[in-house]
């Protein structure tokens, strides 16, 4: 599926690292559902390391539709008046070609976050988070000229807990405003990863809204050393944007 196939398919475009949170009806037992798909735009810039061979990944946001062969993600949430459970998703098979010493090198990342998260709402703008963010990233280097001998592929998968905080405020009976940010790693999975995302929503009914924003997600990983170092060092930020179904 193109990106320009997906873009329609979510009606807009409209990824860290989870969408907006306007005021719904409630639903059953009182709990107010969400369901939002969504896409970064996002540029990327860090460090990919595979069988302990770095390259630097530098992907400026006027080039991000270049070089990501496939990318989806959502969001979903469940509230009531004191809880919140919420869930993302974000898939994105991206590469890049890089010029190196006597060569280029090709970097290939296929990665796919997995987040959920619970939190108390303190009051109706302002709740407290708790969860867990699951990464699964496969890394391949393809080098051309004297170092092709370096080329190779590997994957890694780990679990980062975070906490983090968000707050929502609804500036009329159609806008609202989302802020959001978490903090997790701790070396139980990345050294550190962090999130945080504002939005613009527009309630368009009571069963749709539509979003614009900033997302950016930043996590730190280094596992093994020598030729079985892999390493993730990557800061992936820019505008996003979607569209939020509510029931």
């Amino acid at each position: 599926m193109s990106v320009r196939s997906l873009l329609g398919l979510l009606a807009t475009t409209a990824s860290l690292l989870v969408g907006p949170h306007a005021a719904a009806q409630a639903g059953p037992g009182g709990w107010e559902f969400t369901i939002a798909p969504y896409l970064v735009g996002a540029a990327m810039d860090g460090t990919v390391g595979v069988k302990g061979h770095d390259v630097t990944l530098d992907v400026p946001f006027s080039k991000i539709w270049d070089n990501l062969h496939f990318g989806a993600m959502v969001h979903f949430d469940m509230k009531n008046d004191r809880w919140l459970l919420s869930s993302d998703l974000i898939y994105m098979d991206l590469q890049q070609s890089t010029d190196v010493a006597n060569g280029t090198a090709e970097a290939t990342m296929t990665e796919t976050f997995v987040e959920v998260a619970g939190g108390y709402r303190v009051s109706k703008e302002f709740t407290v988070l708790a969860g867990a963010r699951f990464a699964d990233l496969g890394g391949k280097l393809s080098f051309t000229g004297t170092n092709a001998d370096r080329s190779g592929s590997q994957s890694k998968s780990w679990v980062d807990p975070f906490v983090g905080a968000q707050v929502n405020v609804a500036l009329s009976d159609r806008w609202w405003f989302d802020l959001h940010g978490d903090v997790g790693g701790f070396d139980v999975g990345s050294k550190l990863a962090w999130q945080a995302y504002a939005d613009v929503g527009y309630r368009a009914s009571d069963l749709v809204s539509v979003y614009l924003g900033y997302r950016a997600l930043d996590i730190d990983y280094e596992s093994g050393s020598g030729s079985t170092l892999f390493r993730y060092d990557v800061l992936t930020a820019g505008p996003q944007i979607g569209v939020a179904f509510h029931f």
